[in-house]
């Protein structure tokens, strides 16, 4: 999945807090080890990391 093309009609940021709301809401039933808990936590990341780039001036994926 390529992270830098985030959905159009949302935000960096809203999308960031779309997902961290998920998350939490699938804590709630299922383990840290989850298949889908890891997954969702890494899709966070990922715009995480994305929306710091963004914000230092490095949008690009292998900015360094």
């Amino acid at each position: 999945m390529a992270y830098n093309s985030y959905r159009n009609e949302e935000p960096l940021y809203t999308m960031i807090e779309r997902l961290r709301h998920e998350l939490l809401k699938i804590t709630e039933h299922k383990s840290f080890c989850d298949r889908d808990v890891v997954e969702l936590s890494q899709r966070l990341d990922a715009y995480i990391v994305l929306a710091q780039r963004q914000k230092s001036g490095r949008s690009e994926v292998g900015a360094r």
